[in-house]
């Protein structure tokens, strides 16, 4: 059995295509535990109304948690060999977990799969690595964990690319593994984003992950309106303790590799933290000094001058280049450009 669990808060309007999605998959032996995270809008009437006509729907409803809450509520009722979390506003093909696994056996630990980007008038294919299946075990799978945290070498001329493989969608888990361990997510106020953390405890025990190229996950971007909501005041300070959680679990395993990685993501997070600053409602002065103080920090400093710059496109060289030098107005002037193209 696959227990699929749904995180559920104020998304009526995609809802229904989410569980459609599930409720037709071609492998019948799943259960799909909706947890309701305080909606406020027809999410729970959408849900009752699914859990009456199929039974293998659980409803489950508490007082808004966030997404790290609402699925470690999940976890604590799945009763499936496999678990896959998918969100409300997102869906899956129809043939996702009958594909899945018919492709996995015992010694399976996780599987990934590649998903698409879907965008109000277009959708854009993204495969996380090649067009052919994969099956990482012994050495490779080494590779693949120090990957999760950040791009190699050569994967840095795609900055943008950072998370494609660190979401808690788009894989099946062993539950065995997150219940033998009792892997919980971090709630997101603490660390900023909660499927990174999750993803690098997890993947301390995987011994073998297989990779599909299949399509499966539709990934719903959806127009900004208000890129001002964007802005998340502590999101440095959220990161910071994201990066020394991990680097904690990560030195007890004294593996090079993986503190390489971490200091690619610390640095490479500086686009992130840039652009955030840009979305502040403060003047360019006051953003100018929050950007200062984030690259003459001692551990940014650091993670920066490490970065191997030969790999990047020029731009992204240029960014780094004055991050490395301090030069704070010009690398806040690119974020602002980069700022630009988004919004149009």
């Amino acid at each position: 059995m696959i227990s699929i669990i749904v995180p559920v808060y104020n998304t009526a309007p995609y809802l229904p295509q989410c569980l459609d999605s599930l409720v037709n998959q071609t492998y019948r032996d799943i259960e799909i535990i909706c947890v309701n995270d305080g909606s406020t809008d027809n999410s729970p009437d959408i849900l009752k109304a699914y859990a009456e006509r199929d039974s293998r729907i659980l409803v489950i409803h508490q007082e808004n948690l966030g997404l790290s809450g609402a699925r470690n509520k999940g976890l604590e009722s799945a009763r499936g060999e496999w678990v896959m979390f998918v969100d409300s506003d997102d869906w899956i093909g129809t043939d996702c977990c009958k594909t899945l696994l018919s492709h996995t056996d015992k010694q399976t630990d996780v599987c990934l799969f590649s998903y698409i980007r879907e965008f109000a008038n277009q959708s854009f294919p993204q495969y996380l690595f090649s067009d052919k299946k994969m099956v990482y075990q012994g050495s490779s799978i080494h590779w693949l964990y120090a990957r999760l945290i950040a791009p190699n070498d050569q994967e840095l001329r795609l900055p943008g690319k950072i998370d494609s493989l660190s979401t808690a969608w788009g894989k099946l888990y062993k539950t065995s593994l997150i219940k033998e361990h009792g892997l919980r997510f971090v709630p997101v106020r603490q660390i900023g984003t909660e499927d990174l953390l999750f993803n690098v405890y997890y993947f301390t025990w995987v011994k073998k992950a297989i990779y599909l190229p299949d399509l499966f996950y539709h990934y719903r971007k959806n127009n900004i309106t208000s890129l001002t909501k964007l802005y998340k005041p502590h999101l440095t300070e959220q990161w910071n303790l994201l990066f020394r959680l991990i680097e904690e679990w990560i030195t007890p395993l004294h593996r090079e590799d993986l503190e390489k990685a971490l200091t690619y993501r610390r640095a490479l997070s500086l686009i992130g933290q840039g652009l955030n600053i840009t979305f502040s409602p403060v003047s360019f002065m006051k953003q100018h000094g929050a950007l200062s103080a984030i690259l003459s920090s001692h551990e940014y400093r650091t993670s920066i001058r490490q970065l191997p710059m030969n790999y990047f496109p020029i731009h992204w060289r240029l960014f780094f280049e004055m991050a490395r030098f301090r030069s704070t107005t010009g690398v806040l002037c690119l974020l602002k450009l980069i700022k630009f193209i988004i919004e149009r």
